[in-house]
């Protein structure tokens, strides 16, 4: 039988993976599998290198770890293991020590202290047994708050418990709940158990979750850390107990809440890339999370983790996409054993060797010293046509063998050639060029390599990183649009390495917390980890005092773009910056660490035995990000648009999208099973899914792309409204009405699946005049003022249960809006679905304004009449009366204080609160958040029949109030109403047209975030 030729570009670990699977036993040797590989290693950012010259060291790329829910990578590994001969560990268990404690560095008024912590081990080996279901983790973390926060409370304690014996939570709960009352107790333990009841039902049968499951639960979610957050909040200053406990709870309850409400938990399919168009941090403020939690270094430590700054700037806030964090960190929550699985060897020597000596005893060719200089389109952009090689060295036997047995027995792979096989060896060895860089002054030894398809190959499989691509793939860039787009999109970043060998162990160095380091964002080298475990397959000298290595990485400051291969002196520049990195470490930050081998500004003499310095700089070594918007733009591993072309590494659509042992685990299998089928399961993701040349596949049916062309007045995305000031009025209105508007528009469309209700029979008015309106995804569009005019129901949206409405959501509802900017009309009615209409509005500072009313204009029919004109016709007037102190207006001072004020003023109010529904005030936590919910029936006329709805959705936007000020005077009007047969306000809600009222004047800065739907007919 004949076999299929396939050429791996690229020996890093997507592509190793890839040649393991295609030559499985499974695969029947249907393959003839060769790999081409630049220099004399495999692994890419995995690989390693022994240096003879320092006792046989590790010199790492950086820290890498296995987390414990890499189910796909454990399983490798495992399989190797099990295949491989001359292995560095009996077993593959053998090969990991793991990790359950961590310490993060905390900052606190510019100063860092430690937070150390434990993480729980939890049942299961990770590739071997079955993940978790993540519905089971949530019902865990919950019945973990229930069991903690409501057992401890009913324990009976003196008036000045002894805390010192218990755990770090179990004293900030205890301290939570001294001197609580019973009934707010009672609150807590409502809250914590119909959290727990309704994933308790849901993990009971998945396959029969709704939206509106997933709502309710949102809703319990928020309601619980609402009230922890004002019951902790006042005492978090001065309690780092329950500071911590709260940035646990708060980052995992607000992960929910956001999960739940747009959809992640539901269909991530249909929602990912909507919430990938935020940046992690700003969809959890999004969703309710405290400042605290999102400056702390919980939160800083994740994008710590993925080297989530674009040019290596660690100084700056960093970016990652929401959507693809919150994925991750779903898939983390799963982990079986300890969360960090650490090497006892070598990364290269534990995980990449083993592979390899499968992959050399199935027969798969792996071509060392093959550098890729080209891929070559054909002119039809069908097929890679050919691929150009340089070939570095010229060997003097056959095969390059490429690892070296220590003392011990182990095989391991250099740091260096293999000089006594190549030809000419010694002057490559005296030259000390590097033939890994790209930058290498060494000139190739043969002449280039064309590899030509149907000759030398039937497919290819790309797997060197995107950061290459502009040299290699200059030809498809040029040649098709979606390599164009991709190679603009996919960003990455420089990173940076520091090993140290020292003279004694942690404790003698003067750090006794956990060795796994991280958040210590003062310098750009912010992890740090004690890998002693490696030195046991080291070879120091007896007499080296070597006791303890420790190992350090961060980002590296770097352009997007590199420089030409002909500026050479490149790796030197970047060599001296991270060298000058570590040496501040050391210098400045090693007594924080190491007291007892450190000083002030220098390490004790002897200390420090031996250090190694790396940048990572090389195409092939940059770490690959996952900025805001970048997921969608990434490619299959069927997708590169030419037939023989599949792609592998972590930057394709894996299912994880973040950098990542697992995600390049993943990748490869994804290569393989596009080529074979094989393997048929890959965990946690849909690999048939995501062979499609696109991802997500789009049904026959799916909504296209919007059509942008010059001239449009739409713009998608956020929208900041910034300098506004607000002039704000209650109003008496006829519940009955509002209560059949709301029907019409809401309950009746959807059949019932969203039934509004307003909360009372009073109806806001608001003028505002916005002094700076921009969308911030189109900011070469500028800025625009706006002046509107509103009439605000508030309303809850409600369900029914026990046979009585029960309030679910609060949510604001407009009838009517006048406004004077045409972008905006066009805007909110097309994409949100705002009911805006055309006016004028007058504002008592206006120039010609003495008396200082408002005044309002519609665009409208007075009268309705066939000889009717529409025109320009007073709306609304309100005449200025004066105005007074207000001690009730004093006393806010915050968005939170306005609305708690509200919610009391209305609920003393003649009319109250409308006594057919259950109302709580946890139902405003939103709004206590600055986050106003709107809610809207988005629906455009039907182009044939234009009675009916060719489109209609309820809608939901969130304004957010980033800014507000409230001014402690109320000012008097007679505002009278004027009816308007095509906008009857007054008669549409029982106005009282001619009447005296009372407004507020605020200042705030809001902005609107993109909307989701409810209900889609």
């Amino acid at each position: 039988m004949t076999k299929t030729r396939i050429a791996i570009l690229g020996g890093g670990l997507s592509g190793i993976v890839t040649a393991f699977y295609l030559s499985a036993p499974e695969q029947r040797r249907k393959y003839d599998i060769t790999i081409y590989q630049l220099g004399w290693r495999l692994g890419g950012k995995c690989a390693t290198g022994r240096n003879p010259d320092h006792g046989e060291r590790v010199q790492e790329h950086g820290l890498h770890v296995f987390m414990g829910a890499y189910q796909n990578a454990f399983r490798m590994v495992q399989e190797a293991y099990g295949e491989a001969q001359n292995l560095p560990f009996e077993t593959w268990d053998k090969a990991f020590t793991q990790q359950t404690t961590l310490t993060l560095m905390d900052r606190r008024n510019g100063e860092y202290e430690p937070w150390p912590f434990g993480v729980p081990v939890m049942p299961g080996t990770p590739g071997i047994t079955k993940a978790p279901d993540i519905w089971g983790r949530i019902a865990e973390v919950l019945e973990w708050i229930e069991s903690e926060m409501l057992g401890t409370h009913g324990i009976t304690f003196s008036d000045h418990p002894d805390l010192s014996s218990l755990p770090w939570w179990r004293r900030m709960i205890v301290r939570l709940f001294l001197g609580i009352e019973h009934l707010v107790a009672e609150a807590a333990s409502v809250l914590i158990r119909d959290a727990l009841g309704l994933v308790q039902t849901l993990v009971e049968d998945p396959a029969k979750h709704g939206a509106h499951h997933h709502n309710l639960l949102a809703d319990a979610a928020a309601g619980l850390r609402s009230w922890i957050q004002r019951r902790a909040r006042p005492l978090l200053e001065k309690d780092a107990d329950l500071r911590h406990f709260w940035i646990f709870v708060d980052l995992g309850l607000s992960s929910l809440i956001g999960s739940l409400r747009d959809g992640l938990l539901f269909d991530p399919e249909a929602n990912l890339e909507r919430v990938n168009h935020f940046d992690y941090r700003d969809w959890l403020r999004s969703h309710g999370a405290d400042e605290i939690t999102l400056d702390s270094s919980l939160i800083r430590s994740l994008y710590d983790l993925i080297f989530a700054y674009p040019q290596g700037d660690w100084t700056k806030p960093g970016e990652v996409e929401a959507g693809t964090m919150v994925v991750s960190l779903m898939n983390t929550a799963t982990y079986q054993g300890a969360i960090i699985w650490k090497f006892n060897s070598a990364t290269g020597d534990a995980i990449v060797q083993p592979i390899y000596e499968v992959l050399k005893q199935r027969g798969v060719k792996v071509e060392f010293f093959h550098r890729v200089d080209r891929l070559v389109p054909s002119a039809d952009g069908k097929q890679i046509e050919s691929v150009e090689l340089g070939r570095q060295v010229e060997l003097l036997g056959g095969d390059y063998d490429p690892l070296r047995q220590l003392k011990s027995g182990q095989y391991v792979w250099p740091d260096r050639p293999r000089f006594e096989q190549i030809k000419d060896g010694d002057k490559l060895k005296a030259s000390g060029a590097d033939l890994e860089s790209h930058w290498t002054e060494w000139e190739d030894a043969l002449p280039p390599l064309t590899l030509t398809a149907g000759d030398d190959y039937d497919a290819l499989v790309l797997a060197i990183p995107p950061a290459a691509h502009p040299v290699i793939c200059r030809d498809l860039i040029a040649q098709k649009q979606e390599w164009a787009r991709f190679n603009h999109t996919i960003r990455s970043t420089a990173t940076q390495n520091l090993q140290t060998w020292m003279d004694q162990d942690e404790v003698g160095l003067g750090w006794t917390l956990p060795t796994l380091v991280g958040a210590f964002d003062k310098v750009n080298l912010n992890t740090w980890c004690d890998i002693s475990e490696v030195l046991g397959t080291e070879e120091w000298p007896k007499d080296s005092g070597i006791c303890t290595e420790q190992i350090m990485c961060g980002p590296l400051p770097c352009k997007d773009t590199l420089p030409p291969s002909s500026d050479h002196d490149f790796p030197v520049r970047e060599q001296r910056k991270v060298d000058q990195f570590a040496e501040q470490f050391l210098e400045k930050q090693g007594e924080r660490f190491w007291p007892g081998g450190f000083g002030p500004g220098a390490p004790k003499g002897g200390v420090i035995r031996s250090t190694y310095v790396r940048a990572n700089i090389d195409p092939s070594e940059r770490y690959t990000l996952t900025v805001r918007n970048s997921t969608r733009h990434r490619m299959t591993a069927s997708g590169s648009t030419y037939s023989n072309l599949y792609l592998t590494g972590d930057w394709i659509q894996n299912g994880q999208n973040l950098g990542s042992f697992e995600a390049s685990t993943i990748s490869g299998m994804l290569a393989s099973h596009a080529i074979s089928k094989f393997p048929t399961d890959v965990r946690g993701v849909d690999a048939e899914a995501l062979t499609q040349a696109e991802y997500p596949a789009k049904p026959s049916q799916a909504r296209g792309a919007f059509v942008k062309h010059s001239g449009m007045a739409t713009f998608p995305g956020r929208i900041t409204l910034d300098d506004t000031t607000m002039w704000a009025f209650l109003l008496d209105a006829d519940y009955d009405l509002m209560a059949g508007y709301c029907r019409r528009m809401f309950d009746e469309p959807s059949g019932g699946e969203v039934r509004v209700r307003p909360m009372t029979s009073k109806m806001m008015m608001t003028i505002v005049d916005i002094g700076t309106g921009r969308f911030v995804d189109e900011p070469e569009m500028g800025w625009s003022p706006e002046r509107e005019l509103t009439f605000w129901i508030p309303a809850v949206r409600v369900e029914e249960r026990g046979g009585k409405e029960v309030a679910t959501h609060f949510d604001m509802v407009m009838p009517y809006l006048v406004l004077d900017n045409p972008v905006a009309i066009a805007s909110g009615r097309e994409i949100f679905g705002y009911a805006k209409q055309k006016g004028w509005i007058t504002l008592p500072d206006d120039k010609g304004n003495s008396a200082r009313d408002l005044n309002v204009d519609l665009f409208a029919t007075k009268s309705f009449g066939k000889t009717s004109e529409q025109a320009r016709h007073r709306l609304l007037t309100l005449g200025h009366k004066g105005e007074k102190e207000s001690a009730a207006l004093s006393g806010i001072s915050g968005f939170g204080d306005a609305v708690k004020s509200l919610y009391h003023h209305v609920g003393k109010s003649g009319d109250g609160w409308h006594n057919s529904l259950k109302l709580d005030f946890e139902i405003f936590g939103d709004a206590l958040h600055r986050r106003v919910p709107q809610l809207f029936l988005k629906q455009f006329r039907d182009v044939h029949d234009g009675d009916r709805a060719c489109y209609q959705a309820i809608t939901e936007a969130i304004g957010e109030v980033t800014r507000f000020d409230a001014f402690p005077r109320l000012t008097t009007f007679d505002m009278t109403l004027e009816h308007l047969d095509s906008s009857p306000v007054a008669k549409d809600f029982g106005i009282a047209p001619q009447q005296r009222v009372h407004g507020v004047r605020l200042e705030y800065d809001m902005t609107i975030l993109p909307g989701k739907v409810l209900w889609q007919a």
